[in-house]
């Protein structure tokens, strides 16, 4: 059993799939591009930026090859074992970037003996309750959005 509550990001299969398809195909592209750039004109500075940002793309791209299955894994166990509850809202903080808002968002989960945990999204729009997909066993959980 877990001890701390964790949080599964509610992935289809078929949304994995994508991101896998969308990150294979940058990586097919990153690693020919940083091939090519060892061998071009230009100075040695500017292929140094150029190999340094394409690796952060490639670590990038790495990662969301990598969760994506695993979150879409989780969420079949989750769906397999879990049930939806209603969780009580009992904060909310909104974060404004520039370019959208997030919400932080303090949920009290009354299952399994109730917990609270925090979950962060951009689509919450001010209710007091969410619908919660939940493992009371294993303590993980779901926002259903």
């Amino acid at each position: 059993m877990t001890t701390n509550p964790a949080e599964v990001t509610l992935t289809t299969p078929g949304s994995a799939r994508a991101q896998r398809i969308v990150a294979g195909a940058a990586i097919v592209a990153v690693v020919p591009a940083m091939v090519w750039l060892v061998f071009s004109d230009q100075p040695w500075w500017a292929i140094a930026l150029w190999e340094f940002g394409l690796l952060v793309v490639l670590f990038g791209m790495l990662a969301i090859w990598s969760t994506a299955a695993e979150s879409a894994k989780e969420t079949v166990a989750l769906r397999a074992k879990g049930t939806i509850v209603v969780a009580e809202v009992l904060d909310s903080t909104a974060h404004d970037d520039g370019e959208g808002v997030s919400h932080e968002l303090t949920l009290w989960i009354p299952s399994g003996g109730g917990f609270e945990v925090h979950h962060r999204c951009g689509h919450y729009s001010g209710e007091q309750h969410l619908h919660v997909l939940v493992d009371p066993v294993v303590r993980t959980w779901g926002v259903v959005h």
